[in-house]
């Protein structure tokens, strides 16, 4: 089982923010943990409903919403490299608010993931 994780949004943002904020924040989190796993286990883009809930039990997590298995699915898109042009970098990143992880490889080859925690004022 995997201990990654990037925190809840109840230990991230203060008391009293927008539900809203906090479930794109939750989502985010859980889509990194279980995207992680996928790609563990070879799983790409197009991975099935029961695969995605493989992976989050691997993880420790529930089976995730609809919303959330989009947001994993978009984690494992194709990554954005060094290569790619500041557009494709700007389309992937901005595209993928206000809950999607963006796949990320490195000049070595490590794979990360862009994880958009959303702030409050």
């Amino acid at each position: 089982m995997s201990s990654i994780s990037i925190g809840t949004a109840r230990h991230f943002h203060p008391r009293g923010t927008p539900g809203d904020v906090c479930r794109d924040h939750n989502r985010a989190a859980l889509a990194t943990v279980v995207a992680a796993e996928a790609r563990r286990r070879g799983y790409g883009p197009d991975l099935s409903d029961e695969q995605i809930d493989e992976c989050a039990a691997l993880a420790g997590r529930k089976a995730p919403s609809p919303t959330s298995r989009e947001a994993i699915r978009a984690a494992l898109g194709p990554p954005i490299t060094a290569d790619d042009t500041p557009e494709a970098v700007a389309a992937a990143v901005f595209g993928a608010l206000p809950s999607h992880p963006v796949r990320v490889v490195g000049h070595d080859g490590r794979e990360f993931f862009l994880v958009p925690l959303p702030v409050t004022a």
